[in-house]
């Protein structure tokens, strides 16, 4: 039996995706400029002067793999498919044989190439204009295309071999640039030619300001600049061994400076008068970099990796590196742990996560609110403060294990540790300044104490730590670790089966932790597992031996030893499993919930020392366990990409669903109203679920009752909106009942509403939901009180002075009289605009095009009504009013034209579409034409009832708004008191 949706969980969205692996493209739009980027199904909009999300688009029908931008038009290539969209609408389409390997906007052209097929499109009439077949080797293919400045209807086809310039008009090759073949062939040697055949190919190529210069960057490091007027290379510039490859080039329009983006992350700025490098950027992306670009007219530049990340840099003079401006950064690879970080009033906002990437440890901070908010925590302090005192070999820390902190000491002093792969010292970071700190806990000097107790003699006093030292001077590893709610304390333990104390502010040991020598635990085999603080007086410690799993719990302050329980026979769990074995434990309250090998979920009660619940999740490790804000449902995620949610008090399985990756980590939020998850292929993503118990309009949710008896299958990351999932689940809960089927025809959309890509299309709607027509709200306020505007901004003349009469003329009441005595040509004019305006009538030539439309339209086709709202939507605010009002017996016409008004209001409202456009145009009409069908209600006697129609129609529209509006209402108070609890 197939499962048609999860009993729970509704997919929403994705957060802490910043950029994709494909090229951003930089567009100016006015006074500003803009930066295009590509993440995954979705491309999204940032300004350039803050690097804010200005535009989200609709999700596409595969992934992005190329894009380019014209004006507010943005192209982008999904397969062989190429698509263009003006924001939500989709304008322009075609298609190639092979898979598109890039685009270029030329005028009103757009070329696309793939691997050796050049197909020039005119974007006005969506059609083909020419394809170009390039003769190539079969190792050979399309790198780019170039339009060099100046060069009418010719571009620069750029392949991994060679350059070659075009005519798009002919469709001929015009000349073959044969300078840049020969310092590619180039080589010392013929066994150096045939080791580095691919590393001589062409990477990337760019124009610069000057109409003949091209910049190109080679797999091998190296930099030319191609003169393609003479036919010759100006400059070779080559990056250092440890920089590998050029990944992309730019030219600065401002000076002589050229910027490569290199393989392994660095950034080289060039000075091409001198042939030298002006400064490099150590590591500017954690990878490899994808684009570098710089700002027109401004010491700027942006550049984009495959790190997540997006930087700007400015350039203040030559003597000085670049300094970062502005960046937007997210995890380089899937998020292995996170917890929300409450540090602020307002709860659930901010998430810290921890992540590896190439044998490096990275924490940062996700806001679930607005992207800009996002962090990755600096560890500059390793390259400076740190090498003063222990000269660490790394510039990035090893891989984190664990972390944990005390978000009540945000402001106070630094408030989160990390332990790390095969690490002694445990680091200290600033939540506040998102910063590593110089600050280090480490056994080091406690271990100096004790030996000089035991010898004065042969000890050095330069005992100096190297990082990575637990092997050369015995220090144990750092396995687990935690730190009080009070944030004063943080506890250690170690791989020898020590547990420490440490003054989280001064990082001071201050004591240890004990266990009795009676103690029913074999210490030389122990291994802690897990260290928990319980509202910051009591340690609990998990500690496995060879037979069993215990719980040893301590007071922290004064440091006692509590007792010590045996909590499961290590070997149930053993005979169980056939692979390694896994362990994982959290706390929730007076609960501890830990996950076993063999897909168990123990909850153990460590106050009353008694196994509450067991829940049996099929038989794959456990990766991570979560539990509701209220502790009534636990979540439970397996290896083998499934997650079960359970009702804890009675055990009843809620919900069961398999993503397409394993969940490694999942938290709810503080409202338990989204669920987040970070999952094995996502890198450096979140993906948020919404909890339909929480959010759902209806007092009871179908299937709760009901355990599934298998999974529902499920995308990762989530792709369809949250409104469309549940009602789509709606309708599938009903469809069994008549009556209630009927209810929900005008309440939900059925399967054949939705699009197919999850995102809102109002044509899709049949008349069930109003549209908008997306017009701004200022037009609408320009054509409701157009007459006001006008008024106000009438111009004021300036009084003006008086003729003065001649000096010798009396002024007399004879003169004056005569002086305002209307003249002949005044009366002339009256009477030729009066004998105008009798002479029009319905059957005159000079009508408006309104009015033609309206002689036009039938009753029996009601889409003829749909050119009216075409027409009046291309008019100024003026203009819609004009022709509004001439309309009738007053300006010419007939009864027949306000009666064909209303017919095509009436059709117009009951189609539901351009809702609040109509309701304006509706308001205006009746402001003018009121008092005309009042007056003569003879002549549209016949027309009663559809006005009647027309008003009862606008009054149910506007009561299901209202009601929709106070649901909506309902909601978020509802929501917003579960956040106040």
């Amino acid at each position: 039996m197939e499962v048609n949706s999860s009993n729970l969980l509704v997919p929403l969205h994705s957060i802490g995706f910043v950029t994709d692996e494909v090229p951003f493209a930089l567009e100016k739009l006015g006074d500003e400029y803009f930066i295009v980027v590509a993440t995954g199904h979705y491309y999204q909009v940032y300004d350039l002067d803050q690097l804010r999300i200005k535009y989200i688009s609709q999700r596409m029908e595969n992934r992005i793999e190329n894009l380019v931008t014209k004006y507010e038009m943005v192209y982008v290539s999904m397969g062989d498919k190429i698509a263009g969209y003006n924001r939500h609408e989709k304008t322009f389409e075609i298609e190639h044989n092979s898979r598109v390997k890039g685009m270029l906007v030329l005028g009103e052209l757009l070329i696309s190439w793939d691997k050796e097929t050049i197909i020039v499109s005119e974007i006005d009439s969506n059609r083909l204009k020419c394809k170009i077949l390039v003769d190539m080797d079969v190792s050979e293919e399309i790198v780019t295309i170039l339009h060099p400045v100046t060069y009418l209807n010719k571009v620069l086809v750029v392949t991994s071999k060679g350059c070659e310039l075009w005519n798009i008009n002919t469709k001929k090759m015009i000349h073959r640039f044969s300078s840049i073949q020969v310092v590619l062939n180039a080589s010392k040697s013929m066994k150096n030619k045939i080791e580095n055949n691919d590393k001589q190919k062409i990477i990337t190529a760019v124009t610069s300001s000057h109409p003949d210069i091209v910049g190109i960057g080679t797999q091998n490091g190296m930099v030319y600049t191609l003169d393609i007027a003479n036919d010759m290379i100006l400059l070779s510039l080559e990056h250092m061994p440890e920089q590998k490859g050029v990944r992309s080039v730019s030219f600065c329009s401002e000076k002589a400076i050229l910027i490569s983006g290199c393989e392994n992350g660095d950034i080289v700025l060039w000075d091409l008068e001198n042939a030298r490098v002006l400064s490099i950027l150590d590591s500017a992306h954690e990878s490899e970099v994808v684009k570098v670009q710089f700002v027109p007219g401004v010491l700027m530049f942006i550049t984009s990796g495959k790190d997540n990340a997006l930087l700007e840099f400015v350039i203040d003079n030559q003597n000085s590196p670049p300094r970062e401006l502005r960046s937007r950064r997210g995890h380089l690879s899937s998020i292995i742990k996170t917890q929300f970080y409450n540090a602020l009033p307002e709860k659930s906002r901010d998430l810290l996560c921890i992540s590896n990437f190439k044998n490096c440890g990275y924490l940062g901070k996700t806001s679930t609110i607005q992207q800009h908010q996002n962090r990755i925590f600096s560890q500059n302090s390793l390259k400076k403060k740190f090498n003063e005192k222990y000269q660490f070999p790394f510039s990035r820390l090893p891989p984190i294990i664990d972390f944990s902190f005390a978000e009540s000491r945000h402001f106070d002093w630094p408030n989160i540790v990390t332990i790390h792969q095969g690490m002694h010292e445990v680091f200290v970071w600033s939540g506040h300044n998102f910063a590593l700190t110089p600050n280090l806990i480490t056994l080091e000097n406690v271990q100096r104490l004790e030996k000089n107790k035991q010898s004065k003699s042969n000890q050095s006093q330069n005992f100096v730590s190297h990082g990575l030292t637990a092997k050369r001077k015995s220090l144990p590893l750092a396995k687990a670790i935690s730190v009080s709610g009070c944030g004063n304390y943080v506890v250690v333990g170690y791989s020898d089966g020590s547990i420490h104390r440490f003054n989280l502010q001064s990082c001071i040991h201050s004591g240890q932790l004990i266990l009795p020598d009676n103690s029913e635990i074999n210490q030389p085999t122990m291994e802690i597992l897990s260290i928990h603080i319980s509202h910051s007086t009591m340690v609990l410690c998990i500690i496995r031996d060879l037979d069993n799993y215990y719980l040893s719990t301590w007071s922290i302050k004064p440091i006692k030893y509590l007792n010590t329980k045996i909590i499961l026979s290590r070997a149930s769990v053993i005979s169980n499993i056939e692979t390694q074995e896994m362990f994982i434990s959290k706390i929730f309250g007076y609960l501890l919930a830990l996950g076993l090998s063999d897909g168990r979920v123990i909850l153990y009660d460590f106050q009353s020392q008694i196994i509450s619940r067991e829940f049996q999740c099929g038989h794959h490790h456990i990766l991570d366990i979560t539990m509701s804000s209220d502790n009534r449902w636990i979540v439970v995620s397996t290896k083998n990409s499934e997650l079960f949610i359970f009702d804890i008090i009675s055990s009843n399985l809620l919900d069961w669903v398999k993503f397409k990756s394993p969940a490694i980590c999942c938290v709810f939020d503080h409202s338990d109203a989204f669920l987040i998850t970070s999952h094995d292929q996502s890198k450096g993503l979140l993906s948020v679920w919404a909890n339909k118990h929480a959010l759902s309009i209806s007092v009871g949710i179908e299937g709760l009752s009901n355990s599934p008896s298998e999974p529902y299958y499920i995308d990762d990351p989530p792709n369809r909106v949250l409104y469309f999932e549940d009602s789509d689940q709606a309708l599938n809960n009903d469809k069994d009942s008549t009556k209630e089927s009927e209810s929900s025809d005008n309440t939900n959309l059925s399967n054949s509403d939705l699009p197919e890509n999850g995102d809102y299309d109002p044509s899709l709607i049949d008349r069930k939901l109003m549209s908008f027509s997306g017009i701004p709200f200022s037009t609408l306020q320009a054509i409701l009180f157009i007459d006001e505007i006008k008024e106000r901004n009438k111009p004021i003349e300036p009084p003006k002075k008086p003729e003065s009469a001649p000096f010798f003329l009396p002024n007399t009441s004879e003169f004056s009289s005569t002086i305002h005595k209307p003249s002949k040509e005044s009366d002339n004019e009256e009477v030729i605009s009066k004998d105008l305006a009798e002479s029009k009538d319905p059957s005159s030539s000079l009508k408006t095009e309104l009015q033609e439309l309206l002689e036009k339209t039938s009753l029996d086709d009601s889409d003829s009504f749909l050119s009216i709202t075409k027409l009046l939507k291309s008019k100024s605010p003026s203009g819609v009013n004009l022709l509004l009002r001439q309309l009738g017996p007053l300006s010419g016409g007939s009864f027949q034209e306000i009666a064909q008004m209303i017919h095509y209001f009436n059709i117009s409202i009951s189609k539901r579409t351009d809702s609040e456009l109509i309701q304006t145009y509706l308001n205006i009409f009746l402001k003018i034409h009121s008092t005309t069908i009042l007056e003569n209600e003879s002549e549209f006697k016949d027309f009663q009832d559809i006005i009647l129609k027309l008003n009862n129609l606008v009054k149910s529209d506007w009561d299901s708004l209202q009601d929709r509006l106070q649901n909506i209402s309902c909601f978020l108070k509802f929501v917003t008191n579960i956040q106040i609890d």
